[in-house]
């Protein structure tokens, strides 16, 4: 028709027929890298973080190790693990509060920066054979009020020491003119009874032994029944005495020139 316009040259016909042959290519693909981890490996790493074992870092390294782009280093100590779970756990909470760090350990050996002051001991002057004579035997010491000797006593000098006490326990109620221990001074009860009785047993001089005596019964009033439980008791002890292990003498060896 003499009013159509022309067709523009740089428009394509449509094909007339069905093409043949191979496809065309189409846009250059791109290759991009992927890795691999264990399926084992990848379940234990993702209940690790999710559990807060694995966090910040030491995750990132974990996952890193397991896909082979890095050397697997050292496991994460205790301290650290737990360290991390505490900062974990306040920054689920919302708290501002960082957690206490570790306490250091102490240094071992001579290369300690700082060194633990020792305390200063104490000591004793040591005793002289008179005063230990005197502590043992009571002598130095008033007769009331000093702490009783420990006796190193066999079974038969325990047996007749038991005897003893209970003999005293009976026959002391008697010289003050009462029924029962109980009734007497708190000196002459029987705590009082088995502490003058331990001292007597542990003195070996007579004279010692009745000053002890005159000064406990001091209150009985009866002078003849004091004497006499006295003699009797003082004999009791002697023969407890006796069944002690007798000291060796030692022998002086003459030297020879």
């Amino acid at each position: 028709e003499a009013g159509a316009e022309p067709e523009s040259p740089h428009v394509a016909a449509p094909p007339k027929e069905p093409r043949n042959g191979p496809p065309r290519p189409g846009p250059p693909a791109i290759q991009r890298s992927c890795v691999q981890i264990p399926e084992e490996t990848f379940a234990r790493l993702v209940a690790d973080i999710r559990t807060n074992v694995l966090l910040g870092p030491a995750a990132a390294d974990a996952l890193e190790a397991a896909a082979g782009l890095r050397q697997p280093g050292t496991p994460q100590g205790k301290a650290s693990a737990s360290l991390r779970g505490e900062v974990a756990v306040l920054r689920d909470q919302g708290s501002e509060e960082a957690p206490a760090p570790p306490k250091p350990k102490k240094k071992v050996g001579g290369f300690s920066d700082q060194v633990d002051e020792i305390p200063d001991i104490e000591v004793k002057p040591a005793k002289s054979e008179e005063e230990e004579k005197g502590g043992e035997t009571g002598d130095g010491d008033e007769t009331q009020g000093n702490e009783p000797p420990e006796l190193s006593l066999t079974p038969k000098q325990n047996k007749l020491r038991t005897d003893l006490e209970m003999w005293v326990m009976d026959e002391l109620p008697n010289l003050f003119g009462v029924d029962d221990s109980d009734d007497l001074a708190e000196a002459l009860q029987e705590d009082g009874q088995a502490e003058q009785i331990t001292h007597l047993i542990a003195e070996r001089d007579p004279e010692t032994m009745r000053a002890r005596l005159d000064a406990w019964l001091a209150e009985a009033t009866d002078a003849e029944a004091k004497e006499a439980f006295c003699n009797e008791l003082v004999e009791k002890v002697a023969a407890i005495q006796a069944l002690g292990p007798k000291k060796k003498k030692k022998k002086h060896k003459e030297e020879t020139i």
